[in-house]
């Protein structure tokens, strides 16, 4: 009932305005409408990412918000190396922007990294409870989207390579197709011939990626050689991370 109300009796009151009035209105009007547009646009702009090859990518992840920038000095830091407490956070937060069924997993849906309540125990050894990822790591883990090593570490502090974060991936993909929220992993691009991972343990793995919507690429988007054991910068792992929840949500 609010709506044909409110319809004639803003009609009413234009009527009653003298037509040098009316204008005045319509420009406030528009003049509104244009400033709205254009607020709503605006994206966050870092000072370090402009001639970056992620940039576009970086800009769309952090406004999905799956990472953040440093607002100390409204920088990204593209080329600094991620760790791997850093990545699942980024994985959580790709995940909890997915309609999840409750019926199929455990934990559901993912809230975002940052409103994981505290744990009372410690996942790992070396990740003790009180630390900042500690629910976030132990999410994934219950979730085997994560694993430690065989001393029972999960070394939260240490760069996850760029393997690490294709299997890291993967392993999301396959939480979010089981739980009926994402498309399972298919061939939906070419896979890359990379040059150097034939023998690398996670070959299968980083080929899949590569041919899910383009997740796994060269570094820096050029030649033909993933760098596997390499560590993963910011600006790839935003990339790639955006990318998975892209395809997704396909």
């Amino acid at each position: 009932m609010i709506k044909p109300l409110l319809k004639p009796t803003f009609n009413l009151f234009l009527g009653s305005l003298t037509a040098k009035a009316l204008k005045q209105v319509s420009a406030i009007i528009l003049l509104c409408a244009l400033t709205t547009k254009a607020v709503l646009a605006q994206a966050p702009s870092f000072t370090d990412v402009e001639t970056d090859v992620y940039a576009k990518e970086i800009q769309q992840a952090v406004e999905t918000g799956l990472i953040a920038g440093f607002s100390s000095n409204n920088t990204f830091r593209p080329t600094l190396e991620l760790t791997r407490e850093q990545m699942v956070s980024m994985v959580i937060n790709a995940l909890s922007k997915l309609p999840v069924s409750p019926l199929t997993v455990p934990h559901d849906p993912p809230p975002a990294a940052g409103n994981l309540s505290k744990v009372t125990s410690s996942p790992y050894r070396d990740v003790e409870v009180t630390r900042w990822s500690a629910a976030m790591i132990e999410w994934a883990k219950f979730n085997s989207i994560v694993l430690g090593y065989s001393d029972g570490t999960f070394r939260p502090s240490q760069t996850v390579t760029r393997a690490e974060l294709m299997v890291v991936l993967r392993k999301a993909v396959q939480y979010a197709d089981e739980a009926g929220a994402g498309s399972s992993i298919a061939n939906n691009k070419p896979a890359i011939a990379f040059s150097d991972i034939s023998n690398h343990w996670a070959h299968k793995q980083i080929v899949q990626m590569s041919a899910y919507c383009g997740v796994a690429t060269p570094v820096n988007e050029t030649g033909n050689a993933f760098f596997p054991n390499s560590g993963t910068r910011r600006n790839y792992g935003a990339a790639a991370t955006l990318r998975m929840l892209n395809c997704l949500r396909k």
